[in-house]
Parts: structure tokens; sequence; C-alpha cells
């Protein structure tokens, strides 16, 4: 007992010593982070976003089925016009309701232009737990003859304007068009065309929303775009514009 005292008086330090580093490891990892993010978004002519830009992107992340549940915020994001249209890149942090898990982290790209005009639908790749859950209970799934790879890497699902429950919800309402076919299902499955079928193939793990006058790029991982590839990211979601106006 007298051993585990002299212990604790001699080496008590290190656990708050351990914490505190940490802590301040983190602040300036973040730093570093936003710092990067800055200089490679200033080769792309996007500044630091305004408070007014943050809610804006605030509101439209609220709408997304890409981030159905829990807690999200901006970290870094950065605003701009990319091509003559409006780019939102932004840093992104986002935490499961009443859990403990550890907060999820995420880069994403936002394009609003006039040239857009998309009917509602998310991309997201396709887990294979998740792909059988769905198929099982009956979920829509658009997917592709001539492209069996397209298909099996993604799932791809169409909604009504007046829809807004959420399948991928846990807490909110069911979407009505998980179960029935949307009457945008046809749109959606035209904006698909051979060329951008044919990108996604080769672009595995990406997911998309579109809807109306904008559209959301992620990656459908936990991890942050590392600052070196953030200017192929924001290219690939032009890239993803491009073909997404011509219909």
């Amino acid at each position: 007992m007298d051993l585990l005292r002299e212990l604790l008086f001699e080496f008590g330090w290190v656990i708050p010593v351990f914490i505190v580093g940490s802590i301040i490891w983190s602040i300036l990892k973040g730093r570093r982070r936003a710092q990067e993010m800055r200089n490679a978004g200033a080769s792309l002519n996007l500044r630091e976003a305004s408070k007014s830009d943050k809610k804006a992107l605030q509101d439209h992340i609220d709408q997304s089925r890409l981030f159905s549940d829990g807690i999200s915020w901006p970290k870094t994001v950065l605003v701009g016009d990319v091509n003559g249209v409006r780019v939102t890149l932004a840093d992104y942090n986002f935490s499961p309701p009443g859990t403990k898990k550890k907060t999820k982290e995420t880069t994403l790209l936002t394009i609003h232009t006039n040239s857009l005009n998309l009917p509602p639908f998310t991309l997201m790749p396709s887990v294979w737990l998740v792909d059988s859950l769905s198929s099982m209970v009956g979920y829509r799934d658009i997917n592709f003859d001539s492209h069996p790879q397209f298909s099996k890497q993604y799932l791809l699902r169409a909604f009504d304007e007046d829809d807004k429950g959420n399948e991928f919800s846990r807490y909110g309402e069911p979407s009505s068009s998980a179960f029935n076919e949307s009457k945008n299902e046809s749109m959606v499955r035209d904006l698909f065309t051979h060329e951008l079928l044919d990108l996604l193939e080769t672009n595995s793990g990406v997911s998309l929303e579109g809807r109306g006058d904008q559209f959301i790029l992620r990656r459908f991982t936990n991890q942050r775009v590392p600052t070196n590839e953030l200017t192929t990211f924001v290219e690939l979601g032009v890239k993803f514009l491009s073909m997404l106006s011509t219909k």
C-alpha cells in the first residue's frame, strides 16, 4: 500500500500532463489543417467564409440526407467562384446522437448554380450489409444494366420534392420514396449518362446529393480529404457539375 502511494505521488502528474498535451496537440493540428486548407483554397480563388456563408452551409446540411442524424458543425469553410459557379469547400464534423462514439470528420464540397435544376437524389457507396438489408426490406435502388460495376458500387435513389423523410435516419420519419417509385426516378436515371457512370466507376467511394440548383459531394469516409488532394477534389466536383448541367 505504501508502495502504491509512493508511485501515485511520483507519477500521478503523468495523466494530467498527457491530457493537457493531447488537447494542445489537437489544437495545433487543427490550426495547421486550417492553414493548409486556406493555402490550397487560395490557388482556387477561394476565401474564408463569412458568418452568412457558414449559416447558408449549415442550412444546406440540415436538409441533407447525407447527414441524417446527430449534430454537425463546420470547421474551416472556404467559398468562391470556380469556373463561374459558387463553390463551398468545408471540413465538417458530425456526431451521432445518443452515443459515446467518437466525433466523425469529413470534407465536403457544395456547388450552387442557376444552371442546375436537379430532381432530388442521393448516391452513396454500397456497403454489403446495408445493401443486403435494404434489398430485403424493399428499399429502391436505381441500377443500370449497361454498368453492372456501378450498380454494385453504389446505391442511387430518387425522391419526390415533397418527401421530407429519410430512410437513413434512425430517428426521423422514413422516406415515402424508400419503398415506392418516386415520380422523379426516370429523371434521375436520365441524369446518369454513360459518361457520368464511367466517371463514378473510376471514383469509387464518393457520395453525391442533388436538389434543385445545388448539389453536395463528399467522400463516404470518416476522414478529411488530404490537403494535397483538395484541388483534385474540387475539380472532380466541377466535372460532375458539367455532366449534370447538360441535362
